[in-house]
């Protein structure tokens, strides 16, 4: 148990310090939430984790970014946002520089009236990498992530270079069975943090999540309904065979959720397609940083022979 908290401990960094602690991010974040950028600049220094605004069709994203090389832009779940992912971004570098994305509506990103749905996102995400310049990047999503990922690489195939879908589904994900209410009356937190309690193994200590539960407050009602019913409404099965990028499926073994039966069948309809399982849960990055961080950089590597 020891040897888990300190390999967590960059994974609570990038929860809970990297918008606080870190006076380059601090600055960045002000940056960013007080104007809003129309063109994306450069905003690394030194190898540090940045976060900086980009506007896309009439709407701030914020960014985290670090490290050189090929691109890879993670994509965060339906209840955590791009603080997910600072562990793993400047990890691969120089041959790959890392790119978390607040979706619209989470994090730091503008909260719009409405636009929070897996086909939205995909487009967003698309529009991002036009902003940044790039043409084909390596993707990484996690659990919704991974679900707005997978029609991403159906609609604009052409955009993929390789793709990694963690802790995910090819059909419907249903997190709540009272969607219409989130907002009004139930609150909009308390549903976010049973999603994610729900998602770690019986036992887990608090600890191990509470830099998740930390994060609730940066998301509303609104946008949680919507995405959460976009979810339950999704399917892709049977359309993935058209996906000819190389691809990572990763699953926990007791994720009850996104199971390794579901994880399996999305191997099986995309040739080439590999699959590793964790002894976790729903988020091994937070169970199993570490053999992720590992299993994601040998993937990686696998691109560049």
């Amino acid at each position: 148990m020891a040897r888990l908290f300190l390999m967590f401990s960059s994974f609570l960094f990038g929860l809970t310090g990297c918008d606080v602690h870190s006076p380059a991010l601090q600055q960045d974040r002000l940056t960013s939430l007080g104007s809003a950028q129309t063109h994306a600049t450069a905003t690394r220094v030194n190898g540090e984790i940045r976060r900086r605004s980009v506007t896309i069709d009439g709407v701030s994203l914020s960014v985290l970014e670090a490290g050189t090389g090929d691109p890879i832009i993670f994509v965060h779940g339906v209840v955590t946002t791009s603080n997910i992912f600072p562990t793993y971004l400047n990890a691969y570098s120089p041959d790959f520089r890392g790119i978390a994305v607040d979706l619209r509506g989470y994090g730091e990103s503008q909260k719009p009236e409405s636009g929070f749905t897996i086909t939205q996102f995909s487009n967003d995400l698309i529009a991002l990498a036009d902003k940044l310049g790039i043409d084909r990047p390596i993707w990484v999503g996690v659990s919704m992530g991974g679900m707005i990922l997978q029609q991403l690489a159906l609609d604009y195939p052409d955009r993929v270079r390789a793709l990694v879908l963690v802790s995910t589904t090819d059909g419907a994900m249903v997190l709540d069975k009272d969607l219409p209410t989130i907002g009004n009356p139930r609150d909009f937190r308390d549903v976010s943090k049973h999603i994610i309690i729900d998602s770690f193994p019986q036992g887990t200590p608090a600890t191990l999540y509470q830099p998740l539960l930390d994060r609730i407050p940066s998301w509303n009602g609104t946008v949680l309904r919507e995405a959460l019913t976009s979810m339950a409404q999704t399917n892709v099965h049977g359309q993935l065979h058209k996906i000819t990028a190389p691809t990572l499926v990763v699953v926990g073994a007791k994720d009850d959720v996104a199971t390794p039966a579901i994880a399996r069948g999305i191997q099986a309809q995309i040739a080439g397609a590999q699959l590793v399982e964790f002894n976790t849960g729903h988020f091994m990055m937070a169970e199993d940083p570490e053999r992720l961080r590992k299993v994601l950089g040998e993937f990686l590597q696998s691109l560049k022979k």
